[in-house]
This record gives C-alpha cells, sequence and structure tokens, in this order.
C-alpha cells in the first residue's frame, strides 16, 4: 500500500471520459476507488460490444495484459460515471509480483474474473435470445449503479449490446408491457422484486 502511494497518480474523471482507445498503448494501470469503467471491443465496422465493468477495488485485466506484452490495446475503456482511480507505473507490476504475494493474487483473480465475465458474455450471445441479454444486462447495470433508475438511451443500450436502436426499443416496450421495466424519455425503471 505504501509504495502503491508512492507510485501511483490520484485521478478523478468525469463520466463519458475516454481513457484507453483500441491501438494505443497502455500507459498506467488503473485501479479503482470509486465509479465505473465499462470495458467495450470494437469492431471493424465500428460496432462495439461491452465485455465488462471495472468497479472499485478492481483493475482492468486487457490493461494487464498489454502492459505485461507491451502490445497495443484491443478494447476501448470509458468512464461510465463520475470516477477515482489511482494510475499504478506499467513497470512497477512486474516488480511486486515477484516482491508481494498479495500483488500476484490480485492480479491473478483479476484474470480469473474477467475471464469469467467473457465467458458469460459469450453465452450470452451464443445462447440467449436478444430480450434475455438486453434484461441481463439491464440488471446487471442496476447493481453496477446501486440504483432501480437508469440513465440511458435505447442507442447506447444498442450500442452495448452489438444490437440496433428499434430492435432494442421494441423489446424494452415488450419488458414494459411484462411489468419488468418502465419506461421515461432516456430513462428506464426496473420493477425489481422486494
Amino acid at each position: 500500500m505504501d509504495e502503491m502511494e508512492q507510485s501511483g497518480k490520484l485521478m478523478h474523471l468525469d463520466a463519458g471520459t475516454i481513457i484507453l482507445e483500441p491501438g494505443s498503448y497502455v500507459k498506467f494501470i488503473p485501479l479503482l476507488v470509486k465509479g465505473s469503467i465499462k470495458v467495450l471491443r470494437q469492431g471493424n465496422d465500428a460496432n462495439e460490444i461491452l465485455l465488462y465493468y471495472v468497479e472499485p477495488g478492481e483493475t482492468c485485466a486487457m490493461s494487464l495484459t498489454c502492459c505485461v506484452s507491451n502490445q497495443k490495446s484491443n478494447v476501448k475503456a470509458i468512464a461510465e460515471e463520475d470516477t477515482t482511480m489511482i494510475s499504478l507505473p506499467v513497470n512497477k507490476s512486474d516488480e511486486w509480483m515477484t516482491t508481494y504475494p498479495s500483488w500476484k493474487s490480485f492480479i491473478m483473480q483479476t484474470y480469473r474474473n474477467r475471464f469469467e465475465e467473457l465467458l458469460k458474455a459469450i453465452d450470452g450471445i451464443a445462447f440467449q435470445k436478444v430480450d434475455e441479454r438486453l434484461h441481463h444486462y439491464l440488471v446487471e447495470k442496476s447493481k453496477l449503479l446501486k440504483s432501480s433508475e437508469i440513465q440511458i438511451s435505447h442507442q447506447q443500450i444498442a450500442e452495448e449490446l452489438n444490437s440496433s436502436r428499434e430492435v432494442i426499443s421494441r423489446l424494452l416496450k415488450q419488458l414494459e408491457l411484462k411489468g419488468l421495466v418502465s419506461l421515461g424519455r432516456n430513462k428506464i425503471s426496473l420493477n425489481l422484486p422486494n
């Protein structure tokens, strides 16, 4: 912790700030203190799909992978909400892996968690209907934001689920008819059971 405090730099990012673009080198390891970061994969046609969120107390596995191999990023990272993080120097990660078993354990657990999330994302694409993926997405976003009310447009959801706005709007209307959500302008309220 002392070395993190000495080596790291505290950063405050506004919601919507792009932290990392595909094709750029990772200059630091993010360790989230507050807020969240969404990590997206971008296709050749500029469509994006949500891979996972980084939450407080976590770091980004893709950043770690790029750091270790000195490779360019193949993901996009955006602050989902106002976010505070500690940026840790890339060169410290290798040093801490051999010096601190707790850091090595943290890194290995990060890889494991992200791998499981990626498997869930693949399962969702391969085995779930779009309406199931949409409902799961809304429930997870609600948990992340700690609110049953989500400020988001149908277009934003479509982009993150790699679908069209029309399909998402139609499916949201169906979810509303089932009593699972209430729709407003750029707002979705989940009707969660108590």
